[in-house]
């Protein structure tokens, strides 16, 4: 489930992907307590939220991986044009404007995708900061590796009973993946008084192999648009668009 929320500052101040994290602590302010916990005790979140604010529009997008996340975090919070949402950080509020759903189901990921003859070339682009954690570091740069094992790892966490498990998987991606194209610059992304080393920008990926190979890197990045690629989706980073 996806629901894109267009909002407007009663105060009319400018925010960014950078005020994400308020957002998510408001949600959690409106959410069961009992879920609120669940969450907070989860490694990989079933959901991400990012803003994009573009030349005078701003926009929360809030999307969810699983029915229970769906309905513990939008449906109960109930959110809906014309909500005040009370920023409490800032001491601001805003109001939703316009408000869009989508949805779309696993089985029809499957035949949009893996079940299709999909093109070898498929560019991502990189909405908000990302960030990968490699051995307890930082890091601030794309790789095949990290992009598709970051993938794999949120796929997995939420599809148990169609796990994607092959211990050669990642070196096939990475061998018949390549990168032919990008334009990435980088970029800080703050949080709890620290900034974290990110990227945005573009990436062109070509990917040769068997045809079926080509459908599972796009099942993957289709599902990376809901679930977020890298670290602290939740917050507000990692958020990508297929190209």
């Amino acid at each position: 489930m996806l629901i894109r929320m267009e909002y407007h500052l009663q105060q009319g101040l400018p925010l960014s992907y950078r005020n994400a994290s308020l957002f998510q602590g408001m949600l959690m302010q409106r959410i069961d307590r009992e879920y609120g916990e669940v969450l907070h005790r989860s490694e990989r979140k079933p959901y991400s939220q990012y803003l994009q604010c573009h030349e005078g529009q701003s926009i929360w997008v809030l999307q969810t991986l699983t029915d229970e996340a769906a309905m513990q975090l939008i449906d109960v919070p109930n959110l809906q044009q014309n909500d005040m949402l009370h920023l409490e950080w800032l001491g601001l509020s805003t109001k939703i404007t316009a408000v869009k759903r989508e949805s779309l189901t696993h089985d029809d990921l499957l035949q949009q995708t893996f079940f299709a003859k999909c093109p070898r070339t498929i560019g991502l682009q990189f909405i908000t900061p990302t960030a990968f954690k490699v051995q307890g570091r930082y890091q601030n740069y794309p790789t095949v590796q990290h992009i598709f094992s970051s993938l794999l790892q949120k796929y997995n966490a939420v599809h148990t009973q169609t796990e994607i498990s092959d211990e050669n998987l990642l070196e096939d991606l990475q061998r018949f993946i390549s990168v032919i194209r990008y334009n990435l610059r980088s970029i800080g992304f703050p949080v709890e008084g620290v900034t974290i080393p990110a990227f945005i920008g573009t990436l062109v990926f070509r990917i040769s192999g068997p045809q079926q190979l080509v459908n599972l890197v796009h099942l993957l990045l289709w599902f990376g648009t809901y679930a977020g690629v890298g670290i602290k989706t939740a917050m507000g980073m990692g958020a990508i668009r297929l190209t």
